[in-house]
């Protein structure tokens, strides 16, 4: 069988070679973006895996929608606490983070629109069956990562 990456810096294969006698395992991807092009997940769903998807941008969760029926994709932010934010965007890539936004010519995507935001224990509790490990969560959010694991109330509970 030919291994093909999908991702960026070859990150599905490095967890494969952790993760290869895991034949249906499950995964959390914050910030999933494309379905298939940069995506760390695609390759274990080809495989048979399913997870969380987490992208607030409604053109990508539509894709994943459609391309991936066992996901479960949630068209939201993950944060250190729930509410809205505005999402900022560059066309391609999209941040919660105004010193990203600042410095890679993002702007707001909808003058007048928020983005509801989550937080990973959310996600644990509501989406994650607790007799079900968790084998990864991928966060790749644009300088939102340490926002996004100020989430997590326990980790005892809620970790990979």
């Amino acid at each position: 069988m030919r291994l093909e990456s999908y991702a960026n810096s070859l990150e599905d294969m490095i967890l494969y070679a952790t993760l290869r006698d895991v034949p249906k395992g499950f995964y959390i991807d914050i910030g999933a973006n494309d379905p298939t092009n940069n995506s760390v997940t695609r390759f274990f769903y080809d495989r048979g895996w399913n997870g969380i998807n987490v992208e607030p941008q409604p053109i990508y969760c539509r894709w994943f929608d459609e391309s991936r029926p066992r996901d479960i994709t949630l068209c939201v932010g993950c944060g250190c606490q729930r509410g809205r934010m505005p999402l900022l965007g560059n066309g391609e890539l999209a941040t919660f983070s105004d010193e990203i936004a600042n410095k890679g010519g993002f702007r707001q995507m909808k003058s007048d629109d928020t983005v509801e935001i989550l937080t990973l224990t959310d996600i644990y509790e509501q989406y994650c069956d607790p007799f079900r490990p968790v084998h990864f969560c991928k966060i790749d959010v644009e300088g939102f990562e340490k926002e996004v694991l100020e989430g997590i109330e326990d980790w005892e509970d809620f970790r990979p």
